[in-house]
């Protein structure tokens, strides 16, 4: 007996934009962030962690928006929404992000899952 996938990995669009709200309405005005003084605050909370409560480093989300919004944040760096549409640009995207010292930092998966409904499993 053969049964269906519990999952679906089409693209599951994007959400408002972070920076202004609006509806992002495509891929070629969409693009992920970064922001550089989020990582500093990290590793600042990392390094000197506060008596009074327990560091919680959590790790860096990526912020969803246009590209004119993201760009005008002055991220530390930025992926084009053209460039994860399909399930092969986004683990092309992942692969490529790898290299990055700073990428296990961040909140990537929660993004993935986002687009595409991945089982855990």
């Amino acid at each position: 007996m053969t049964t269906q996938p519990d999952h679906d990995t089409s693209f599951g669009g994007w959400r408002a934009c972070d920076v202004c709200g609006e509806p992002i309405g495509t891929t070629a005005e969409a693009a992920l962030a970064l922001r550089g003084p989020l990582f500093e605050e990290r590793r600042a909370n990392l390094a000197n962690p506060s008596p009074e409560k327990a560091p919680d480093p959590g790790l860096v989300p990526w912020d969803w928006g246009h590209r004119e919004c993201v760009d005008a944040m002055e991220p530390m760096h930025v992926v084009p929404g053209d460039q994860m549409d399909t399930l092969p640009r986004m683990m092309a995207r992942t692969l490529q992000l790898l290299d990055e010292p700073w990428f296990l930092e961040t909140a990537w998966e929660d993004a993935v899952r986002r687009f595409y409904r991945i089982p855990l499993e």
